[in-house]
């Protein structure tokens, strides 16, 4: 049974999350450069001593909302693999629920997608790449055992699968009137019939 949380805990978390929304609120109004640490701490009413409590910095925030905005994701993929038998059918869900998502978010989530693709230059990129790899490696998982070329095959579908997403997202981060859902769902479609009809 989990602990309940005392009150000072409980308004630790709160103020944390004041702390996150005032910073969406605030980049996808005045970009990021245009938000300072004192728009932050004003605009979530606490001191700015009581915001380097918790941050050290845009950059940590704006961490933070970048891991927020990828669990996001990959919630959303587990639960399509889990109520979803056909890997086409998942590949669709995933990829037209996220445009949906991020489309209907957009003025909040571009600032952090733009965030987000400063660090593809850095170390830990391809642990990232191999995550979501991986994950779309899952929703194409039939529950049988696959042969090796089967594996492999998977798992170069996957890899091209990665490739498109983050690809139309960073055409939708700098194109205003992308149609994010619309082009993801075009994708998964034909992903889908890839699968389905391997070439022999």
């Amino acid at each position: 049974m989990t602990k309940p949380m005392s009150r000072r805990e409980l308004n630790k978390v709160r103020t944390r999350e004041a702390i996150l929304d005032a910073a969406r609120i605030g980049f996808a109004r005045d970009g990021v450069q245009g938000t300072t640490m004192e728009n932050i701490a004003a605009a979530a009413e606490v001191s700015r001593a009581t915001l380097f409590n918790y941050f050290t910095g845009k950059g940590e925030i704006l961490d933070q909302l970048v891991v927020e905005m990828h669990e996001h994701f990959f919630a959303r993929m587990q639960r399509c693999r889990a109520e979803i038998a056909d890997p086409a059918e998942r590949v669709r869900v995933v990829f037209v629920e996220t445009g949906r998502a991020m489309e209907a978010e957009a003025d909040r989530l571009r600032p952090i997608v733009g965030y987000s693709e400063m660090g593809w230059n850095e170390t830990g990129v391809m642990g990232r790449l191999e995550r979501l790899t991986v994950g779309f490696e899952t929703l194409l998982d039939t529950g049988s055992v696959a042969t090796e070329e089967e594996a492999h095959d998977r798992r170069v579908v996957a890899e091209m699968m990665s490739g498109i997403f983050i690809g139309m997202i960073h055409n939708w981060r700098l194109g205003e009137n992308y149609p994010l859902e619309e082009r993801l769902g075009e994708a998964a479609a034909r992903i889908g019939r890839m699968f389905e009809c391997p070439a022999t």
